[in-house]
């Protein structure tokens, strides 16, 4: 099997059944003490009596970094802390020794910092006023009924960014204790409340459509605890939040809210919020226009959980149809241009009303430039076209006779051409390119 080479490599997962990709395990008797370096080596088990400058060369195994490696065990079945002891008295002349020395924790050591940071997590949740956060993570409440009530109340005072951003901050370190503990007895009270806690994210990276939301580099015994716990729900933790254009956003929404209509308007009211964002460049004034609406609908309807989620579904409908047709007999391109330009062209926000009719034949004027012009293949690559097109477009606008809009011709342009990028294969479909 070439074990000592294979063990040096790393495990093939694209292809788990190939022969020889890395072996996990080598028993060893006096071998691989000097002259061996494996940095993916984590683990030493030892149960040979060994002392000094051997003892230490066996444990220094060990001592290598690797990427996703955050630190090395040693697991003594056979006693040697006294040895190990006298042996990095020894040789702390060392720099290699002393460096060594300095590096070695007991496990047990770290278990004042967990014992900590699970009470900070816990203070973390009792400050936005969850009083049962203690019995939920612990698994001490009568029924599900009461566990789902407290998630609920949790997930929804981490509305605020900063307090789900202190959250995750406060989880991981939480997770990094323990998964260094792991899987010692001491560590065993712990890992119900990592899987609470860990589903308590789970559901605020959906409720909220919020991706940055992970485990980071919590460790895999950590992670593979709560995935485990997170798939038991009938939650795929590698499944990215639904999107509000998904087939089945709906069912999946009402899976993820069960009952709960607060929660339902929730989810909703932040999936068409990403939505938008995610959006905005394509149609800027349409998607301000949608979130100003789900603000409108928020403000009128609060508490009202039932009626809101109706008036989102509505409102959702509108965001998956988007811009369908112009305004005032313009195209659905003029209008969009139309509208944008006169939030940013104009300090008002809006176009006087003796200027309306003038305003939109520049727009489409200035559409139809847009259509015979960028379709060539490397428009946006090309500087010397882009500046033509701008010149074109400020030609345009200073023979409007619209004073305000000639003053801004410089920055008007220049969101012109943004909004066209973004518009490509909206301005282009169905025109052919330019050379």
């Amino acid at each position: 099997m070439n074990a000592v080479d294979n063990f040096c490599k790393d495990f093939d997962f694209d292809d788990p059944d190939k022969e020889y990709t890395g072996i996990a395990f080598l028993i060893v008797c006096d071998m691989l003490l000097t002259g061996f370096d494996a940095p993916n080596e984590q683990v030493m088990y030892l149960d040979k009596k060994l002392r000094e400058h051997t003892l230490l060369q066996a444990i220094a195994r060990t001592n290598r970094v690797k990427k996703g490696k955050q630190r090395g065990y040693i697991v003594d079945y056979i006693g040697l802390a006294n040895h190990l002891t006298e042996a990095l008295t020894l040789y702390a002349a060392s720099n290699e020794m002393q460096e060594l020395h300095d590096g070695l924790k007991s496990i047990t050591s770290e278990l004042p910092v967990l014992e900590e940071r699970y009470y900070r997590l816990l203070q973390h949740f009792s400050e936005l006023g969850i009083s049962q956060i203690k019995e939920f993570v612990t698994g001490n409440l009568p029924n599900i009924d009461i566990d789902a009530a407290v998630v609920h109340q949790a997930v929804k005072a981490l509305k605020d960014e900063k307090h789900r951003a202190d959250f995750e901050v406060y989880l991981k370190k939480f997770l990094i204790s323990l998964d260094i503990i792991l899987p010692h007895s001491s560590a065993q009270p712990y890992r119900v409340p990592a899987k609470r806690f860990g589903y308590i994210l789970a559901v605020c990276k959906e409720r909220y459509k919020d991706s940055s939301l992970d485990l980071g580099d919590a460790g895999e015994k950590v992670k593979s605890l709560i995935n485990e716990h997170l798939i038991s729900l009938g939650i795929n933790p590698k499944i990215e939040p639904i999107e509000l254009l998904a087939g089945d956003f709906m069912e999946k929404l009402s899976a993820h809210a069960g009952g709960n209509s607060e929660a339902k308007a929730s989810e909703m009211e932040h999936a068409i919020r990403k939505h938008c964002t995610v959006h905005h460049d394509e149609d800027p004034a349409f998607y301000k226009s949608l979130s100003q609406k789900v603000d409108a609908l928020l403000e009128k309807h609060q508490e009202e959980w039932e009626l809101l989620v109706e008036k989102l579904a509505e409102l959702r409908n509108e965001a998956i149809t988007g811009r369908r047709q112009g305004e005032d007999g313009m195209s659905i391109e003029a209008t969009t241009f139309y509208e944008y330009i006169a939030q940013v062209g104009f300090s008002s926000g809006s176009v006087a009303d003796e200027d309306k009719p003038k305003f939109r034949t520049l727009m489409e004027s200035i559409v139809e430039i847009l259509q015979d012009t960028i379709a060539s293949i490397d428009f946006w690559h090309n500087p010397d076209k882009q500046k033509r097109v701008r010149g074109l477009i400020k030609n345009q606008i200073s023979t409007t006779g619209i004073a305000e809009l000639k003053q801004n011709r410089e920055r008007v342009a220049v969101e012109i051409m943004k909004l066209a990028k973004n518009r490509h294969d909206e301005l282009t479909r169905g025109h052919a390119g330019g050379g």
